[in-house]
């Protein structure tokens, strides 16, 4: 999704959270959020591992306070924050039970913790993007005989944390009370084919498809399997993102943390 378009998965996500809210975002990124939340009057904070991203996340979000940490150790107060928001990150961090622990503990106990998740590939547009890259990376499989005609999904396999069950679970685990796993479908437009290009280069496996096998590689196959998302002259791709709204509760387990 392009910097500065209306967002329904933000609308989402703040949903109900009001002027002098108190949030923390994990995984802030650039500060895509942080800075829709400050417009709404949100006092925001952020952290992020990547020092790179937090230098645009200060650009793009002046007001935010914002620390370099990892999820699964957050350096705030118990119950400092109204709303703890991990947007995408689950499927990033080495111990999901453990990185939405932490998020219950520094949530105040009336507020909320909200995680989102990519829908299955066949809800995802996206997925198109990682079938066409694959070939470029490793040799391909043998064509199904039995895959039914239209868009080719099948590079990517099955994202994880995909199953709303599953999540759910380990927010239990977690101690916290799921209230809502909603679907929200997100649309990410791209004006032209160089600007969809761009964008898949600067992502990890936009990279490594390039290391392997050349840039220009990478943007005829890109443009080969995006064609049916052609609007105009440039390209619209819709995702399926759940957002899943909890509440603490008691975290009622003992010992290591269990394995995501």
């Amino acid at each position: 999704m392009r910097t500065g378009a209306p967002s329904p998965l933000h609308d989402r996500v703040l949903a109900g959270a009001g002027p002098g809210s108190r949030l923390l975002d994990v995984g802030c990124g650039t500060g895509t959020l942080l800075a829709r939340a400050a417009t709404d009057g949100l006092e925001v904070s952020g952290v992020d591992v990547a020092p790179q991203a937090l230098a645009a996340a200060g650009q793009e979000a002046p007001a935010a306070v914002l620390r370099q940490a990892d999820a699964h150790e957050l350096p705030f107060d118990d119950g400092a924050f109204d709303l703890v928001t991990l947007v995408q990150v689950l499927e990033h961090v080495t111990n999901p039970v453990l990185a939405l622990r932490e998020a219950r503990r520094v949530c105040t106990p009336g507020g909320a913790v909200r995680a989102t998740v990519w829908g299955a590939p066949d809800e995802c547009d996206a997925s198109v993007i990682g079938a066409a890259l694959a070939p470029l990376t490793v040799p391909a499989p043998p064509p199904r005989q039995d895959r039914p005609a239209g868009v080719d999904r099948s590079g990517t396999g099955a994202p994880p944390l995909t199953d709303p069950d599953r999540v759910a679970k380990l927010c239990g685990l977690a101690g916290l009370t799921v209230r809502e796993i909603a679907v929200v479908r997100v649309p990410a437009d791209h004006p032209d084919a160089d600007d969809l290009v761009a964008g898949v280069l600067a992502s990890g496996p936009g990279r490594h498809a390039a290391r392997a096998a050349g840039p220009g590689a990478v943007r005829t196959a890109l443009l080969e399997a995006l064609e049916p998302f052609r609007a105009g002259a440039g390209y619209r791709l819709t995702d399926t993102v759940r957002v899943v709204d909890t509440i603490p509760g008691v975290d009622t387990t003992h010992g290591p943390d269990p394995a995501p």
